[in-house]
């Protein structure tokens, strides 16, 4: 961690001071393009640690193999792929806020779900939070990579995508950081898988009020 520290600072200082920047300082000010960056980075930081955590439940608590374990996940997965279709159609219509906001609200009420399902619960029981936060996460993916990709100058669309999937997958790799920690640490198998739900769902909340004041309301129009 403190590398990365470093890391961003220099690279901050970097930016600042070269004629042709990467990624131009000014790019940030823009509530768009670092709120949609933040954005990504939450509800990666969600998913990824759901499905790390629960592979780990489902592996080393109750006995499924690599094979029945993926196949326990499936549910979350296959709904990615139906929501990203789904909210593709929706956001002519909508613009992107409304979807986006309603992705992670769905998502935090599927990991709160997990988290208030008690100690061990029953496979069913898990199998509507897991599709929650596949649904969710993947419908508001499409309004987020608009809304940064958006605020960008024509000219600094590669950096504005690269902005965004950086984001993602450090929230990817802190999600699944903080839930090994937390099931590692904690003094109960359990209470550490519960606490990491309970985490995502409050990083999925934090996404959605971000939303509200950062993803343009209004579709545009083309």
């Amino acid at each position: 961690m403190g590398l990365a520290v470093l890391a961003a600072a220099a690279f901050a200082v970097r930016e600042r001071l070269a004629r042709s920047p990467v990624l131009p300082p000014s790019l940030l000010c823009s509530r768009a393009m670092s709120g949609g960056a933040v954005i990504g980075l939450l509800f990666n930081f969600g998913f990824y640690g759901m499905v790390f955590t629960a592979s780990l439940e489902f592996q080393n608590q109750r006995g499924f193999s690599a094979l029945g374990t993926g196949l326990e996940l499936f549910p979350a997965v296959a709904m990615t792929m139906f929501a990203s279709v789904l909210s593709g159609r929706l956001t002519r219509r909508t613009g992107d806020r409304p979807l986006v906001i309603t992705g992670m609200l769905l998502a935090a009420l599927g990991l709160a779900g997990w988290a208030a399902a008690g100690a061990d619960p029953a496979y069913p029981l898990l199998v509507a939070p897991m599709m929650a936060a596949g649904f969710g996460t993947s419908f508001a993916l499409t309004g987020s990579t608009a809304t940064v990709m958006g605020a960008a100058p024509s000219a600094y669309s590669g950096a504005a995508s690269a902005l965004f999937n950086t984001t993602r997958q450090i929230g990817s790799a802190t999600g699944v950081a903080l839930g090994g920690s937390l099931l590692a640490t904690a003094t109960d198998y359990n209470t550490g898988l519960r606490t990491s739900m309970a985490i995502g769902a409050l990083a999925y909340l934090a996404a959605a009020g971000l939303a509200w004041l950062c993803v343009p309301a209004i579709p545009e129009m083309t």
